[in-house]
């Protein structure tokens, strides 16, 4: 009975290794540091490879300190097929966005702002993962592996502070569209007044340079 079982056990773990075996993805990067500025959408590529006789649909993967710090993530899916050699890699894009990182010095809330970049280099480091996920519906039919297998590579951001003073150009838009705005005012209420009346303050403006001549004779 004892052998039987471990005969059966063997067998169940040799199909476990055959069924590792059939599905995978392997990473490769040009390289590790990348310098990326405050603030800016960045993208980068990783070639994946597949030598196992099953395809995978793969995607990139944040580490979980990074995910915290970056924004806008955007990963595609990528089919790579089966017996996919390290010489035909496979470039697989991943974007995100630098949020702000260095202090600001603001005049009015987050507006009119100027920096110094005083503070060191911010510099983040993590594995970046390939991971295989499942694909859509087309993608599996055709033959795409959804076993979750990964590989990992190492990931070095360090963020660049744009040093820049303040700048006054929205300021003196905003006083520019003020003024134009009173001078329309102004300029309405001056002549929107009923006809009457208008030639009225002509007629009264008239007889005061009568009455200014007539005391000059």
């Amino acid at each position: 009975m004892k052998k039987e079982v471990t005969v059966f056990a063997g067998v169940i773990l040799a199909l476990a290794l055959m069924q590792a075996a059939s599905a995978g993805v392997g990473i490769k990067w040009d390289q590790e540091s990348f310098l990326v500025n405050e603030g800016a959408r960045v993208c980068l590529t990783y070639g994946v490879y597949n030598p196992w006789p099953d395809a995978s649909n793969v995607q990139i993967v944040l580490p979980d300190n990074l995910k915290t710090l970056l924004i806008s993530q955007e990963a595609e899916t990528k089919l790579i097929p089966a017996n996919t050699p390290s010489s035909a890699a496979i470039p697989v894009e991943f974007c995100f966005k630098v949020p702000q990182i260095y202090a600001k010095n603001c005049l009015i809330g987050g507006f009119l702002c100027s920096q110094e970049c005083k503070e060191e280099q911010k510099v983040y480091e993590g594995q970046v993962s390939v991971v295989s996920v499942p694909g859509s519906e087309d993608i599996i039919g055709s033959g795409g592996s959804a076993t979750q297998a990964s590989v990992a590579a190492p990931l070095r951001l360090k963020i660049v502070c744009n040093p820049h003073s303040t700048d006054f150009s929205l300021l003196y838009m905003v006083l520019g569209v003020v003024a134009v705005i009173g001078i329309v005012i102004i300029l309405f209420r001056k002549y929107r007044k009923p006809e009457a009346e208008r030639k009225k303050e002509k007629l009264d403006k008239l007889k005061e340079e009568m009455k200014e001549l007539k005391g000059k004779k």
